[in-house]
């Protein structure tokens, strides 16, 4: 496996074609099937379905989903840079190829938690520190940035309180649960 030749399309994202970010399309010559499981694992997958042969990743505010044949990079500025996106990738997938024996392929789905998961980990003080009003709001952001719905970085520093000793526990779970 090389991953050298394949056919390169630049869209504009559907749900708002005035956005001035566009999303990359590689259509493969070679097919990535078997691999996947491994690419779950060593990539760190958010979701994954093996039956459906689709692996998702979210990288530097992007989602990038691998199929069999194909890789879509999302939030790219032009088509260097969906290249540049591209080649990195394309390094940890060869690397994925060479070490499979030493990989563990994961089938497991891994979904996003939902905004009530999320919640329950929260203090749940609606002490409006993180410029939400409620806690189940800031649930909702956190959600919505996992899901690729928010255009800005996840960031769980905002809630104070989730940073103090009496919560620490509590952070370790949250991070676990959201794969930080």
């Amino acid at each position: 496996m090389k991953l050298e030749e394949y056919r390169l399309r630049l869209v504009s994202p559907d749900c708002n074609p005035s956005i001035e970010k566009i999303n990359a399309i590689f259509e493969l010559n070679e097919n990535l099937s078997e691999l996947l499981p491994y690419l779950n694992t060593s990539l760190k997958g958010f979701q994954y379905n093996h039956q459906a042969k689709i692996l998702l990743l979210k990288r530097d505010g992007r989602v990038i989903t691998i199929r069999p044949k194909e890789i879509s990079i999302t939030k790219l500025n032009d088509e260097r840079e969906a290249k540049e996106v591209f080649e990195s990738l394309k390094k940890e997938i060869l690397k994925t190829e060479r070490n499979k024996k030493n990989i563990k392929p994961s089938y497991e789905l891994g979904l996003i938690p939902s905004p009530g998961e999320i919640f329950k980990l929260l203090p749940g003080k609606n002490c409006k520190e993180c410029v939400k009003p409620t806690c189940k709001a800031f649930a909702w952001d956190i959600y919505r940035k996992l899901a690729n719905i928010g255009d800005e970085k996840l960031e769980l520093e905002k809630c104070k309180l989730l940073f103090s000793q009496e919560y620490k526990e509590t952070l370790e779970e949250l991070r676990e649960i959201l794969g930080l």
